[in-house]
């Protein structure tokens, strides 16, 4: 039986069935939820051509105060977009919460689960494969050997690049 359930969510087309797959698992064991988000932030990002330029320290503080400022947006708009699934899960009487943060989402899932003592992990696998997983790396393969509870993944089909 599972008391509390780690759902870790992204922007992506899988969102809705790993929630969905999540939803049906808390019902059956009347478990609750913590649904959770990471934004794997880069603060290089739109560096560009000033990348290998050092910058002077006026122009620098105005790129950091830039850097916060989309942070603090985007942050916002994961919040908003997070608090769909709380009201979902809410309608459907389960106990739930929510946390968003910033770093790399395979450590920030598996020292979750660990602080608030998950016993099952339901997350989606994009069904990268080969290079691209080798590459880009995979969120669900971490979890599953670095975490110490239970892991449900629910695969999905790989997104085609746009």
């Amino acid at each position: 039986m599972f008391t509390k359930i780690l759902v870790p969510l992204d922007r992506s087309q899988q969102a809705d069935d790993v929630f969905a797959k999540a939803i049906k698992t808390a019902l059956a064991n009347d478990s609750q939820l913590m649904l959770f988000t990471a934004l794997d932030w880069d603060f290089h990002v739109g560096l560009g051509a000033f990348d290998a330029i050092e910058m002077e320290t006026d122009l620098s503080g105005a790129f950091a105060a830039s850097q916060q400022s989309q942070l603090e947006e985007k942050l916002s708009e994961t919040r908003h977009w997070l608090k769909r699934y709380v009201a979902q899960a809410t309608e459907q009487h389960i106990p739930v919460q929510s946390r968003c943060a910033v770093g790399h989402p395979g450590p920030l899932i598996r020292d979750l689960a660990q602080e608030w003592g998950a016993d099952l992990i339901v997350l989606g696998r994009r069904g990268l494969g080969g290079i691209s997983e080798m590459f880009l790396g995979s969120v669900s393969n971490y979890v599953l050997h670095h975490v110490a509870c239970s892991v449900l993944v629910v695969q999905g089909q790989a997104e085609s690049p746009d």
